[in-house]
């Protein structure tokens, strides 16, 4: 297939992906919670308080002691186990807990549990739990990004759920989220992401970014040869690298870089794989404090309830899981607690 080809059968395909977002619109019933009703188990605490009435908290997350594995009967894939010694002084009791290896192994207690250093666990304690430097209020949050987070700014709303369900936000506030579906590549044909970066700063002060991007780059583009030294890619790590230089300039503490399942389509794969390790490089060389989360690991296996029909564009269950793995990350870091 030729450049021009190629270029004009991807524009097509990004403008039939932004009318499939423009006119979807998903409603999914909640969840229901395997754990016998217990909706706290193997959540990351601070004090008993917040673990409910069944459980205490213990080495940093809500379980319940145990003698045998029978104690643990109710919690799907728990066995009874002595806590590591490296992470908790309360080494005379063993409690109930599930080893994993994989978040898809946590995926039977609920959506958001994930695969933490051996062990499940879900989300973070309570803002209370971060130290009051980390304090910031919800406008001082914003999101960036292309239609992975634009298409129905799921993701947002979902984190914002759980924000308030853990007293980060309050009810009624809201992050600023300046994703949008069209003008959003890193540095194809223009640097969207910038736009919506500068547009944030301009209407008020930036101290946390969730962002992506560098899918719609290698949406719209092409390489002749795929490798690092590719013009688009490497105009995209060079301008992700650029702007989180400026975040840094201008005192924002905290990014948190996501990135991509794979889509579907070989070739944008291909794309998508090897543009990953220069951004990831670029978050890791940042000046600015910026974490980078992978998604290919919540996805693995959810792929057909998770994707659109082209495997770019989250539905309503995938958004849900990617705020929950968001949610895990920053409020295990206090990210903007």
């Amino acid at each position: 297939m030729g450049t021009e080809a190629r270029a004009f059968t991807r524009a097509l395909r990004a403008l039939l992906l932004v009318l499939a977002a423009l006119l979807s619109f998903n409603c999914q019933s909640a969840r229901d919670e395997p754990t016998g009703g217990e909706t706290h188990f193997l959540q990351r605490c601070r004090d008993s308080a917040t673990c409910g009435g069944s459980l205490v908290c213990a080495c940093g997350v809500c379980t319940t002691p145990c003698d045998s594995a029978a104690t643990c009967g109710s919690f799907p894939a728990a066995t009874c186990a002595a806590p590591e010694a490296s992470t908790c002084d309360e080494r005379d009791r063993s409690y109930c807990e599930v080893s994993c290896a994989l978040d898809a192994e946590c995926a039977e207690l609920s959506a958001e549990h994930r695969c933490a250093d051996g062990r499940c666990r879900k989300g973070g304690a309570s803002a209370s739990t971060c130290a009051g430097e980390h304090a910031i209020s919800a406008n001082e949050l914003v999101v960036l990004g292309d239609s992975f987070f634009a298409a129905d700014h799921g993701t947002t709303a979902y984190l914002e759920e759980l924000a308030r369900s853990h007293g980060a936000i309050s009810l009624g506030e809201r992050y600023r989220d300046y994703s949008r579906l069209v003008g959003n590549t890193l540095a194809f044909l223009g640097a969207g992401i910038r736009e919506q970066y500068a547009a944030a700063v301009a209407e008020s002060a930036v101290r946390v970014v969730l962002m992506t991007g560098g899918g719609a780059d290698v949406l719209l583009g092409s390489c002749e040869e795929l490798s690092e030294d590719c013009p688009l890619l490497a105009a995209a790590a060079a301008e992700a690298s650029a702007l989180l230089q400026r975040m840094a300039s201008d005192g924002v503490e905290q990014v948190v870089y996501v990135f991509y399942p794979d889509p579907f389509d070989a070739e944008l794969r291909a794309e998508v794989g090897a543009l990953r390790p220069l951004l990831e490089r670029a978050c890791k060389d940042s000046a600015a404090p910026c974490t980078w989360v992978d998604l290919r690991g919540v996805f693995t296996d959810h792929e057909a309830s998770y994707l659109d029909a082209e495997g770019t564009i989250p539905t309503a269950e995938g958004a849900r899981a990617t705020a929950a793995e968001l949610w895990s990350v920053i409020s295990a870091g206090c990210i903007g607690q």
